[in-house]
């Protein structure tokens, strides 16, 4: 709209205009696309994906003497704005004529691939051992194929389990490639009820993946509807497990886990430190076959053990870079679960060592209170030495080799000088990826406080809090 027209006393003056107006990659690195606005009459207008960083320098063309905002001079391509709501410029003539235009960008919210599943006869998905029968539809909303085929679902989980908003297991009736991911059987829908991000597992498993550790799981958030009831946000994910795709161990490897619950047909307790081993693969006929598997693991452990550690061969037994690896990825997300220990997996092929992995299960992580509350402290250390539980015995017990001590110190440096700022990226993008689907989950189960951005802010800056901690202490460890 014309605010003000002038005239001095040489006569008449251009109206100052935007004869261009955009938003470029090439002043704007964080953008994936350049964005271009339209010009109509009086106001300036775009439409674009949504993304985190909203302060942006736009390039624009004008004929005016002075381009302002909020009486500030604005610099094509340098200048930078806000445009998370509008932005009012004010052009004004030499000879002092002035237009105001109003500039918004429309942000589209993402919309997440949706997951529906009908059970038979509408029945409920009430427990954790009977699967029943159910049709599983994906609508991939143009990012992944569409798909429909027979399921079988049940419950799954040990204390999430137990929460209101329940994770699933599913078994497709053949195998299929779903969301990009190599073709197989068994998935998962993991719940993340406690978490108030909906992404602590996600930002977990791209640790893994920055380090390279072997069969991290990938996770694709989706929205999910039960028997035509929208069920929530979720991660869709890989079940752990054998085969070339998953944990590929061969036919005559060893996929175990570590875990307290030890709630599994063929299972052993290590005779040092008393650790609970699961024998998730190979599937096993009798408890005769349990004891082969256990002599492989005794040997790690009597090793660990023993009066001559570190210098009696035990990394013989034991991939230490998987480990190193491993407990940077704990070290980090602040997840103690090994110190009980709780969903430890270790992995071996035949003729192998015992490698650490797949990681798994971070709800409890993040310093979590265990009641309501993530991210009370960024400073809680990992390693306990008192031996009051199996896994933290265990798992202090490396910090007694100076040689693995260092390699973990120069895997962290590494990670913090060359990875960690892509992880903040990470959590970013993630985040504007599943703020719609959040939004509307919170509406059913309202965890978080409501100000999902407000979550991940604290989120990011935990992260960076324990990053900092942790250089000081792991450079601390056997000092």
């Amino acid at each position: 709209m014309l605010t003000a027209c002038k005239k001095n006393d040489t006569g008449k003056h251009e109206l100052p205009l935007f004869s261009a107006f955009a938003l470029s990659m090439e002043h704007n690195p964080s953008l994936s696309e350049d964005i271009p606005f339209m010009i109509d009459g009086d106001t300036i207008k775009a439409t674009a994906p949504d993304i985190f960083h909203k302060r942006l320098k736009p390039k624009f063309t004008t004929n005016a003497a002075q381009t302002l905002v909020n009486g500030q001079q604005q610099e094509s391509g340098v200048s930078e704005q806000d445009f998370s709501d509008i932005v009012v410029y004010t052009l004004k003539s030499a000879g002092g004529l002035e237009k105001i235009y109003p500039v918004k960008i429309q942000w589209l919210q993402n919309s997440l691939p949706h997951i529906y599943i009908n059970t038979e006869g509408g029945a409920p998905v009430d427990s954790k051992d009977n699967y029943i029968n159910a049709v599983l539809t994906i609508d991939g909303k143009g990012k992944y194929p569409d798909y429909t085929g027979a399921t079988q679902i049940r419950g799954r989980g040990n204390s999430t389990w137990w929460q209101p908003k329940k994770p699933y297991r599913l078994k497709l009736a053949s195998k299929s490639e779903m969301f990009g991911l190599p073709e197989e059987k068994d998935w998962v829908l993991l719940a993340n009820y406690l978490d108030p991000t909906l992404m602590l597992n996600a930002v977990a498993m791209k640790i893994g993946h920055q380090l390279n550790l072997a069969y991290t799981n990938t996770i694709i958030p989706v929205d999910l509807t039960m028997n035509g009831e929208y069920a929530g946000s979720y991660n869709f994910t890989q079940q752990i497990e054998q085969g070339a795709d998953r944990v590929n161990i061969g036919s005559d490897g060893l996929l175990l886990e570590l875990d307290v619950n030890f709630d599994e047909d063929f299972q052993f307790r290590s005779q040092e430190y008393d650790l609970p081993v699961m024998i998730k693969y190979p599937d096993l006929g009798s408890a005769q076959e349990i004891e082969p598997i256990a002599q492989q693991f005794n040997a790690l452990a009597s090793l660990m053990a023993a009066p001559d550690f570190p210098d009696n061969g035990y990394a013989d037994h034991l991939d230490l870079e998987s480990l190193a690896g491993f407990l940077i990825v704990y070290l980090l997300t602040d997840n103690h679960e090994p110190n009980h220990p709780k969903s430890v997996y270790m992995h071996k092929r035949a003729t192998g060592k015992f490698t650490m992995g797949p990681i798994w299960d971070f709800d409890w992580a993040y310093s979590y209170n265990g009641v309501d509350k993530h991210f009370v402290t960024a400073s809680s250390q990992f390693f306990r030495d008192s031996g009051e539980t199996p896994g933290a015995a265990f798992f202090a017990r490396f910090t007694r080799d100076p040689a693995f001590v260092e390699l973990l110190r120069q895997k962290w440096t590494s990670y913090r000088s060359t990875s960690f700022d892509e992880l903040i990226q990470f959590v970013e993008q993630y985040s504007v990826q599943i703020k719609s689907s959040k939004n509307e989950d919170f509406k059913t189960w309202n965890t978080g406080n409501g100000d999902f951005m407000g979550d991940v802010g604290k989120l990011k800056n935990w992260l960076q809090q324990r990053a900092a901690y942790l250089d000081g202490y792991i450079g601390g460890i056997g000092r």
